[in-house]
């Protein structure tokens, strides 16, 4: 389903499916984290990252079976941090390992390399075969979501391999060096601009440009919202505004929303993530437009590759 963007209205029938779907991906997450902290939540979110397409486009059992090496490449991540040139090289392998995957169906195992660039650089104390554990738990979560709303098995289009290939070899060399970057400055929250560009860039290069602009515009806008309900909000309000906000996120990406969507998940990764929101907020909006910037400039180059190698051929 597709929405019309501008249109701030979403369907009754969208907005409880999201309600329901936001209490069923919650309540896991919130048991995760009473019993192994931020940590296991960390995990569990990461497994739903890595399982939302492959629960939307395969099989049950399918998505279950795909939930396993993700969970592999979280226990990977975690076990190189503090290690920039092998962090950088399994990031960089994880985008090109995405490649197949994308000639099958588009993005079917897009949430890998991110869960890789978050995993090798996000602070905290983190365990590899607890990430697995959750990873796991969280996929398996997601597979089960993905069956109850009835669109499992519609698997989606393929890239031509020419292209998948091309947009999984830039990748890997962008959110590569990113990561080896950002690892080497020991930017705290740097992570987002390597996450930036693994959302943002696109087998096509009109996509990433249009991704870009409305990656920047939603998260100014989210980061804005956040500042705003940390300020005026106690603390119980803005738990109950930060559920709102993810039904909303979740809401818009059903109807193919992507700047509405950006703009109310970006009060939950803020408000969950610092008991200083102000500052958290602010980073991520510099990081993101960084990302964003790098991937708009990514987009261009190829354009003008593109150009010049179908002028080459004309003449």
């Amino acid at each position: 389903m597709t929405g019309v963007h501008g249109s701030w209205m979403v369907p009754r029938r969208v907005l409880l499916l999201c309600v329901v779907a936001t209490i069923l991906l919650l309540a896991p997450l919130t048991g995760a984290y009473l019993l192994a902290g931020v940590p296991a939540a960390v995990g569990m979110v990461m497994g739903y990252v890595a399982g939302a397409r492959p629960a939307l486009t395969l099989r049950p059992y399918q998505a279950v079976v795909l939930a396993v090496p993700a969970a592999m490449t979280g226990a990977v991540a975690v076990a190189l941090r503090g290690q920039p040139m092998a962090a950088a090289c399994f990031v960089a392998l994880c985008c090109i390992l995405v490649a197949p995957a994308s000639i099958r169906a588009d993005g079917l195992m897009a949430g890998v390399p991110s869960i890789a660039a978050v995993l090798v650089s996000v602070p905290g104390d983190f365990r590899s075969d607890a990430v697995a554990f959750w990873m796991l738990l969280g996929g398996a979560v997601m597979a089960l979501l993905g069956s109850w709303i009835g669109t499992s098995g519609r698997t989606g289009k393929g890239i031509a391999p020419e292209r998948a290939w091309r947009h999984a070899v830039v990748m890997a060399v962008a959110v590569g060096l990113t990561v080896y970057a950002v690892d080497v400055l020991a930017w705290p929250h740097g992570y987002w601009v390597a996450l930036t560009l693994t959302v943002v860039l696109r087998p096509f290069g009109e996509e990433t440009l249009q991704r870009s602009w409305q990656r920047v515009l939603g998260t100014i806008g989210g980061v804005v919202l956040a500042m705003v309900l940390a300020a005026l909000l106690p603390l119980w309000a803005a738990g109950v505004a930060l559920g709102l906000c993810l039904v909303l996120s979740l809401a818009y990406t059903t109807l193919g929303d992507y700047p509405k969507q950006v703009l109310f998940l970006t009060p939950s990764v803020v408000l969950l993530g610092s008991a200083s929101p102000g500052a958290l907020a602010t980073e991520r909006a510099l990081y993101t437009v960084t990302g964003a910037v790098l991937a708009g400039g990514i987009a261009l180059a190829l354009a003008w590759y593109d150009s010049r190698r179908t002028k080459k051929e004309l003449v």
